[in-house]
């Protein structure tokens, strides 16, 4: 139960960084998904169960204040928390190579996805400026803030949630 708690902090405490502070801190209108790394996070570290719900838990916190379609990011999450959850067998605290490969993996999967749904069915076939001028951008910002971010997310794991374990 604890665990819940903790991630839905992490959760709350990432969206509002995500559309506040790093909205302001945007690179050429590129704003880093922290919530991906966050998905990715809980799957590596507990599996695919728990990569689904906190890939549901996010894209419906996205879907309820951006989207135009409720489930459409809530999907889009839950397949790469659920895809992620695979690699929880190979969870190495200090192995950072791994994460950060499938975080930039996640998020290129992701925003091909959102280039699908909102510019592609509208009719916007420009792939190759998206591409070049959105997707890259936000890929390699993600990946930066991943580093600091996605170490964080481990140590309270390890700290609190590992803890908690062992106590009962």
């Amino acid at each position: 139960m604890l665990s819940v708690a903790v991630y839905a902090v992490e959760m709350i405490i990432l969206f509002l960084l995500q559309h506040t502070v790093f909205t302001n801190l945007s690179v050429g209108n590129i704003v880093p998904d922290l919530i991906i790394i966050l998905v990715f996070a809980v799957a590596y570290q507990n599996g695919k169960v728990a990569g689904i719900f906190a890939g549901i838990a996010g894209g419906l916190l996205l879907d309820l204040t951006f989207g135009s379609v409720l489930g459409v990011y809530a999907l889009a999450y839950m397949f790469i928390g659920y895809f992620c959850g695979f690699l929880a067998n190979y969870y190495i605290r200090s192995d950072l190579l791994l994460p950060l490969a499938v975080i930039s993996v996640s998020e290129f999967v992701f925003s091909f996805y959102s280039y699908i749904v909102n510019r592609l069915i509208y009719g916007d076939t420009l792939i190759s400026y998206y591409f070049k001028r959105i997707m890259i951008p936000k890929v390699a910002y993600t990946l930066v803030l991943a580093v600091i971010i996605y170490k964080l997310l481990d140590y309270v794991y390890i700290s609190i949630l590992l803890e908690d374990e062992e106590d009962n």
